[in-house]
C-alpha cells in the first residue's frame, strides 16, 4: 500500500491576501456538505474511473478541508498544513489494511495534528 504525500505540493493562491481571510459561514456550510465518495461516484457515472491513489488524495484533501474549516482555519492555514514538511513522512500503515481503516487512521492523525496547532 502506498501513501502519496504532498511534499511537492504548492498552491499559488496561498500568497494572495484573500487566502488569509477566514471562510464565511456560508462557505463553511458548503465545505461541510462536500462528500468525496459522492464525487468519486459522480466521476464514475460520467465514465472516469479515478485511480485508487487519486481517490485517496481526494478523500484526504476533502477531509483536511472539512476539519480545517470546522476549526475556523483560513485557506492559507489549511494549504500550509497540506504542504508542510512534516506531512511527507512515509506511512506506517501495514500493507493489506483496508482503505476505510487507512482513512480512519489519517483522520485521527489529522485531528491530533490540528488540535496541537489550533486548540
Amino acid at each position: 500500500m502506498f501513501f502519496y504525500n504532498f511534499e511537492d505540493c504548492t498552491f499559488e493562491w496561498l500568497y494572495r491576501p484573500q487566502a488569509h481571510e477566514p471562510y464565511s459561514p456560508d462557505t463553511v456550510n458548503y465545505i461541510m456538505s462536500l462528500d468525496a465518495e459522492q464525487d468519486i461516484e459522480l466521476l464514475k457515472f460520467y465514465g472516469w474511473d479515478l485511480p485508487r491513489e487519486c481517490a485517496r488524495i481526494l478523500r484526504i484533501s476533502t477531509m483536511l478541508l472539512k476539519k480545517g474549516a470546522e476549526k475556523g482555519l483560513s485557506p492559507h492555514a489549511i494549504g500550509n498544513i497540506m504542504c508542510m514538511q512534516t506531512l511527507k513522512q512515509e506511512s506506517v500503515v501495514e500493507p493489506g489494511i483496508s482503505e476505510a481503516t487507512y482513512l480512519e487512521s489519517v483522520s485521527s492523525l489529522m485531528d491530533s495534528r490540528l488540535n496541537g496547532l489550533f486548540p
